[in-house]
């Protein structure tokens, strides 16, 4: 899937936005806008720099102005090169080659320390899609939004060259997560431009395609909400843009027939050899090139057979082998985040027999009573997953059946396979769910909270000791419909987001670890329309991910 992570969206944002190819001078919020008369001088200074061949002169501009005057007269650098060297070469090369009249653009009705080309019905500039307030809005939302441990967080100063190189994974998250989240903000409002909704419609179709087309299931209806999206983002990208297209955009028409031949994309995508590619890098050869292929081979089986042992063997509940599991899963710890673990480990699966990872162990020595409320929704939700075993412990004596255990040990996180679900005051990224509890008149919309305790129970079951994790969780107030019409993240509905109010219900749920369906990314502002802080709630769900 290189073919939509890097291929698409990187593409997107480079050849299309070029959005980390800023200078770093572009950064500095110390700036002073140009004044329209400004602008007009600048402008003609552009200009003579260019006739007198002055590339000192033409360095010292800001790159705005040179690439809104290289666009006007054709004078564009090749593809993915838009540093302002690049453009002070276009332009001295376009000039040696075809001296004449030099073309100046309109200056804007605004001051602005980030100049463009104005020229056509939505505004639009292939290179200079995102200014300078757009990206350090971004940023700024990418630095307030809060992302679970297991997803790579996007770096705080994207947009320049100085985060380096980005993997496909980071990618993935900025594009579908990060931007979706700042560019409805700004572009999908009543105040927005027709030049800025039709940008936004564009990059929606994008990333309702890339969602669609990564999740770990698939059906017939969804494959062709993906081409759909696929083929509307590249008609509008050539409306916008006249941008010519790419073998990866030929590439990504093919993929609705994969998908109807062989599944999900997990089953035939590079990311597992990329992993294995990343492992070998790291393996220690001492330079004898003979021996590498037995030395990868020992490692290989090693690994492989050290899981094995850890996963299939019950080890006894003593406190060595206790240790050596937890040692073992921190070790291997690293291996489970971003894609490699939301795509290929589902949040839901289990054993059926022990939910408990050994970072979690029961210690009957730290039970505590629950308090009734919480006590009384567990034997609620316990009896609604396994029938009316148990009864209360305040229960009447004619009722004979087991009483339900009234302690609990309490513990601020519980990590379940690389996934850490953490109580609110502890890890607030971490305390962000969407949930089923079997409750919902509808099956299409899971609900969302945050996790506020989380508490060990043991139980006997016929004649089993059962110790399993729940949740007590605050769940958010969804939106009233009237509000829910003017929700931007709604109208958009394979972005896969929408907002909540950021306030919670009076009565906490209690929730199993099965009733969980995922983390979600949040971030809170308050909508125009809406007049009240909400939250942009981000699926994270990669398994089915639907929300209506």
């Amino acid at each position: 899937m290189h073919n939509l992570f890097l291929g698409e969206l990187r593409h997107h944002c480079r050849d299309v936005w070029g959005i980390n190819v800023k200078d770093k001078s572009s950064d500095s919020s110390k700036l002073a806008p140009h004044t329209p008369a400004e602008q007009q001088t600048w402008l003609e200074r552009v200009a003579s720099y260019i006739r007198t061949s002055s590339k000192s002169r033409l360095s010292k501009v800001r790159k705005g102005y040179l690439a809104a005057v290289a666009e006007l007269n054709g004078a564009v650098p090749p593809s993915s090169t838009f540093a302002k060297k690049d453009y002070v070469d276009a332009l001295l090369r376009w000039w040696s080659t075809s001296p004449g009249g030099i073309r100046l653009p309109p200056v804007l009705d605004e001051a602005t320390t980030d100049f463009y080309l104005s020229r056509d019905e939505y505004d639009i500039s292939r290179f200079s899609v995102l200014d300078q307030a757009t990206v350090t809005k971004l940023r700024e939302d990418i630095d307030s939004t809060f992302f679970p441990s297991w997803l790579e967080r996007p770096p705080r100063n994207f947009g320049s060259p100085s985060h380096g190189k980005l993997k496909a994974d980071v990618w993935r998250t900025v594009c579908t997560v990060s931007m979706v989240i700042t560019l409805v903000c700004l572009w999908g409002g009543p105040d927005a431009s027709p030049r800025q909704k039709a940008l936004l419609h564009n990059f929606a179709h994008l990333v309702s395609a890339v969602e669609l087309a990564a999740r770990r299931s698939t059906n017939q209806e969804r494959i062709d909400k993906f081409d759909y999206h696929m083929m509307e983002y590249l008609k509008s990208l050539r409306e916008l843009f006249d941008h010519e297209l790419v073998p990866n955009h030929h590439l990504s028409l093919h993929l609705k027939e994969c998908l109807e031949l062989f599944g999900p994309v997990h089953a035939w995508w590079a990311f597992p050899f990329e992993r294995f590619n990343g492992l070998l890098q790291q393996l220690n050869t001492n330079s004898k090139s003979s021996d590498m292929p037995i030395t990868f081979m020992q490692y290989f089986y090693a690994g492989a057979n050290l899981r094995s042992l850890m996963e299939e063997i019950e080890w006894p509940d003593a406190t060595p082998f206790r240790a050596m599991r937890t040692a073992y899963y921190d070790a291997f710890r690293s291996a489970t985040r971003g894609t490699r673990l939301a795509d290929f480990r589902p949040v839901l699966e289990q054993d059926g027999e022990d939910v408990l990872s050994p970072s979690a162990r029961y210690d009957e020595k730290k039970l505590v009573e629950l308090p009734q409320d919480i006590y009384d929704g567990l034997l609620r939700r316990i009896t609604e997953l396994e029938g009316p075993l148990f009864a209360s412990t305040f229960a009447r004596l004619e009722d004979h059946r087991p009483r339900l255990p009234l302690g609990a040990q309490h513990v601020s996180t519980f990590d379940h396979f690389g996934i850490t679900y953490a109580k609110q005051a502890f890890s607030r990224a971490n305390s962000y769910i969407l949930f089923r509890d079997g409750s919902e008149r509808s099956q299409d919309f899971p609900r969302a909270g945050q996790i506020q305790d989380i508490f060990l129970h043991g139980r006997m079951v016929a004649g089993k000791a059962i110790v399993e994790p729940f949740f007590v969780i605050n769940e958010l107030v969804p939106l009233s419909p009237e509000h829910a019409e003017v929700d931007l993240f709604r109208h958009l509905e394979d972005i896969q987001s929408r907002l909540f109010y950021n306030r919670t219900t009076s009565t906490p749920c209690i929730l199993s670890l099965n009733d969980i369906r995922s983390h979600f990314a949040a971030f809170t502002y308050i909508p125009v329309d809406i007049g009240e802080e909400c939250i942009v709630i981000k699926l994270l769900d990669r398994v089915s991910g639907e929300l209506v």
